[in-house]
């Protein structure tokens, strides 16, 4: 892509329309999960026999991330760590649905909410051995790390369903900036 298209691409995003793009990134995530859901078995969806972990695994790590954010959102204090790590969406199709279904639903109201104007706190562990940083950060700014971490893990779970003969969509798990390149 040349210099004047990005500045193209650029102009036409507009400050405000920010965070219509973040929640529309969300929105393409969440319906990939959603998409894969659809077609596969639910002895699929719990098999790890191909990669190590289940394309549930994978599934209800997305979804709990999600869930994090939507919880500390309203307290302006998101802490990854407090996880639900469900084994019911991680082992039960038809409750990952129902989950999928329910942070969508909450996806599709981010642009009705007002985002807190001070930066929010964010908490993680990053490394086993020591306590959980906090830092500072904004939710867009999380909203964008959620969409980059769920591209990672649906390329994951591309690769997984595709071992059990799956055919994925070649823009499935695909960062959108490898899309547009490779589109260029």
């Amino acid at each position: 892509m040349t210099h004047s298209k990005i500045e193209h691409r650029a102009a036409n995003v507009e400050e405000g329309n920010t965070k219509s793009l973040l929640v529309a990134g969300c929105v393409n995530c969440i319906d990939q999960c959603d998409q894969l859901l659809n077609i596969i078995s639910q002895s699929v969806y719990v098999d790890a026999s191909k990669g190590g972990s289940s394309i549930g695994a994978h599934v209800r790590h997305i979804l709990d991330r999600f869930h994090c954010f939507f919880t500390g959102l309203k307290m302006s204090s998101i802490d990854y760590d407090a996880r639900k790590r469900d084994k019911e969406i991680e082992h039960n199709l038809e409750a990952a649905t129902f989950a999928l279904a329910t942070v969508a639903r909450r996806i599709d109201q981010l642009n009705q909410m007002q985002f807190p104007t001070e930066l929010i706190r964010v908490r993680e562990s990053v490394h086993p051995s020591n306590p959980a940083v906090e830092i500072s950060s904004t939710a867009e700014r999380e909203m964008m790390g959620l969409i980059t971490h769920s591209i990672h893990h649906l390329a994951i779970i591309a690769l997984i369903a595709k071992s059990f003969g799956y055919q994925m969509g070649t823009d499935f798990g695909k960062a959108p900036s490898t899309i547009v390149y490779e589109r260029a």
